[in-house]
């Protein structure tokens, strides 16, 4: 085997695991701005998360999630001395990769033009949050009936919550707000992926 080749492959698989640490810690700075600072239902905390699935694949992307699932539990231990129910939000995340990862694994399909690539992205996002709605929507009601809790950061969910059961009211409250937060962190995440390529790897 030749010598180059082993020292690149090293070097390249140096370089993604950083990446990887990198993003998770930049995704728990934005959720933490958006979530703790300013109280907003928009979490954007999977915009590098997107950023290493278009770059390096889905079980890089789910391994920068569960990174960064781990920095929030902590923070949650460290403040408030509990975690909750926050963990069994990974589910969700490895929905977004999976739904995501199913239109944008051919690549030349991101290569044919700022129209179509701009259609494949937003079809994904869609497609995406109407999955993370519902299985983030289930996730709520298996929370509160083993925890006792509700986790109702959307208005939209207090509201349907008075017509119908809970389950139902959260993945249809979740719904516009997550399809809204996963163009954004989608698009984000694409465009981070592209700069990140032009300036590691020279890419145009």
């Amino acid at each position: 085997m030749n010598e180059n080749t082993v020292k690149f492959g090293k070097k390249h698989f140096f370089i993604v695991a950083l990446t990887i640490f990198i993003f998770s810690v930049c995704d728990f700075l934005v959720a933490y701005f958006f979530q703790d600072v300013l109280k907003s239902p928009f979490f954007f905390d999977t915009i590098f998360m997107i950023a290493a699935l278009f770059l390096f694949g889905p079980i890089a992307s789910l391994i920068e999630y569960i990174l960064f699932i781990s920095f929030t539990c902590i923070k949650l231990k460290i403040l408030y001395g509990k975690t909750d129910f926050v963990f069994l939000y990974t589910l969700s995340a490895f929905t977004i990769i999976l739904v995501t990862w199913l239109f944008i694994r051919k690549k030349e399909n991101l290569n044919k033009g700022v129209n179509l690539t701009f259609l494949y992205i937003l079809t994904a996002s869609v497609f995406a949050g109407l999955s993370c709605s519902v299985v983030s929507g289930l996730l709520n009601g298996i929370a509160k009936n083993l925890f006792e809790k509700d986790w109702n950061f959307n208005k939209l969910i207090f509201a349907f919550d008075e017509y119908m059961n809970f389950p139902t009211a959260a993945i249809i409250g979740r719904i516009p707000v997550t399809i809204l937060d996963r163009v954004i962190t989608t698009f984000s995440g694409f465009g981070i992926s592209k700069l990140y390529s032009r300036i590691i790897y020279g890419e145009r």
